[in-house]
């Protein structure tokens, strides 16, 4: 019995025919003589897995994955002047970031604070 791989395919197939100029620039959007068009990051990863067993005749197999995201980066301002491109921002990690340094910071003076602090640790001496 051999398994069927065109179900296990099917949605990795699904989801490459979604992947298109659509996933990373939006509708452009006119508002007089200024036009927007958004722009996203995209990442993608695929798996595929399978077995036999032999000789063992219900051996079998199959496997499949699949995975994304988007992320909004920005987008592009056209005038009839300029194109440029505005990123936007995002807050929450400018905020994580900022606690992650401060604490890298914190640590690093409490440690050099008290290795001046401590008292200076008496010298073996060593007789010949």
């Amino acid at each position: 019995m051999k398994p069927a791989i065109v179900p296990i395919v099917e949605p990795v197939e699904k989801m490459l025919q979604r992947i298109d100029v659509s996933a990373i620039f939006g509708e452009p959007t006119r508002k007089g003589d200024i036009t927007i068009i958004p722009v996203a990051e995209t990442s993608f990863g695929f798996g595929f897995g399978f077995g036999s067993g032999q000789p063992a005749p219900e051996a079998g197999g199959g496997g499949t994955g699949a995975g994304g995201s988007v992320r909004p980066r920005g987008y592009i301002h056209i005038t009839p002047d300029s194109v440029t491109f505005k990123p936007i921002i995002d807050q929450t990690r400018i905020v994580l970031a900022s606690f992650l340094m401060t604490a890298w910071i914190v640590f690093w003076i409490t440690k050099t604070i008290r290795d001046f602090a401590r008292p200076p640790r008496a010298r073996e001496t060593t007789s010949s």
